[in-house]
């Protein structure tokens, strides 16, 4: 998987792929975006306050990033 941009509303959420396997997961400060991407990522990878974004163990990034598509397909501006 290469960088995927998801369009909800305003914020953009970004998937990369990091060189070990994981999956990183970042938007801008948007408490509604938050409150779908926050509950999809906890538990299959950890917050990294740093860069203000998500590492998604490589075990769940598939499941993550179909989540977030779902997700994003589905947000209603």
């Amino acid at each position: 998987m290469s960088q995927i941009i998801l369009p909800m509303g305003s914020t953009r959420v970004v998937l990369d792929d990091l060189p070990s396997g994981d999956l990183t997961v970042y938007h801008r400060i948007d408490d509604r975006v938050r409150g779908i991407v926050e509950p999809i990522c906890r538990g299959r990878g950890r917050w990294e306050p740093r860069y203000r974004n998500w590492i998604i163990f490589a075990q769940f990034k598939d499941e993550v990033a179909r989540e977030l598509i779902t997700a994003a397909d589905a947000y209603d501006a």
